[in-house]
């Protein structure tokens, strides 16, 4: 029993294919010309708001109104909040000066960013900017009617603290990011996908999370794992109507990074 529900929810976590975007990296910046290069797995998760998983074919064979209304929600949820899992892969740049910059692959987006490290003591902490293509839908966006793309940015403030011979570290703080999307999707028509046509869709998508994190090795590898708790809000139009959505989520990721 448990191991299908396991079996369930991660099923249902591949749907979307899209995947969170973690940062996994500490609050303490790399040392000049020193190189990280890294790989591993990220997730979003829906923990409050309307379910983003539900039945594709459910509300289109109720009709009506709010059947419609219901669908072009789930839409608006994949694109701008994009629940699932998806690959990770990083690499980052030690800069004088406490600065460090860094690209980083999620599924969904390329985010391009750079941040600095103010030094208090055996902490630090570190202010950053990010920026980003989206490829809303990510992989399978084309099976799934989404054909959306769009840019974002967001501002990461980490406070952390690490053992002297860096054998572990631990970060945490606000993440701030905006979205703005824009392309096609294809609405769910009499149970389903295939059978609609492609209609305009359009938002924004505002972002207020906490990031929590820690990563333990030896020498020039480590091992990382984080968590973040965010509040979405989005609101759009999908087909010429308005809509509007609300999700709280939980982001976890975990990957293997090596530095030289």
């Amino acid at each position: 029993m448990i191991r299908r529900s396991l079996a369930l929810l991660l099923a249902g976590a591949c749907a979307g294919c899209h995947g969170g975007g973690p940062l996994l990296h500490p609050a303490h910046v790399l040392r000049p010309g020193f190189v990280s290069v890294g790989a591993g797995v990220s997730g979003e998760m829906i923990v409050a708001g309307p379910p983003a998983l539900a039945s594709r074919d459910a509300g289109a064979s109720a009709g009506g109104p709010a059947a419609s209304e219901s669908a072009a929600r789930l839409k608006l949820s994949e694109i701008a909040v994009a629940p699932g899992v998806a690959p990770w892969a990083s690499a980052r740049v030690g800069i004088e000066g406490d600065n460090e910059a860094g690209l980083t692959y999620t599924g969904r987006a390329l985010r391009l960013d750079g941040r600095h490290a103010f030094p208090l003591g055996e902490a630090a902490l570190s202010i950053g900017l990010g920026a980003s293509a989206l490829f809303s839908g990510g992989p399978g966006a084309a099976a799934e009617g989404n054909d959306v793309h769009g840019a974002g940015i967001d501002v990461p403030v980490l406070l952390g603290f690490r053992s002297d011979a860096d054998l572990y570290a631990v970060w945490f703080g606000p993440r701030l990011g905006f979205e703005l999307l824009g392309g096609e999707v294809r609405l769910p028509a009499s149970g389903t996908a295939t059978g609609s046509p492609l209609v305009d869709a359009s938002g924004q998508h505002l972002q207020v999370g906490f990031v929590l994190g820690v990563r333990g090795g030896f020498r020039h590898v480590h091992v990382a794992v984080e968590a973040t708790a965010t509040y979405h809000h989005a609101d759009g139009e999908i087909a010429g109507a308005p809509v509007t959505l609300g999700q709280g989520t939980v982001a976890p990721g975990g990957g293997v990074t090596v530095t030289f």
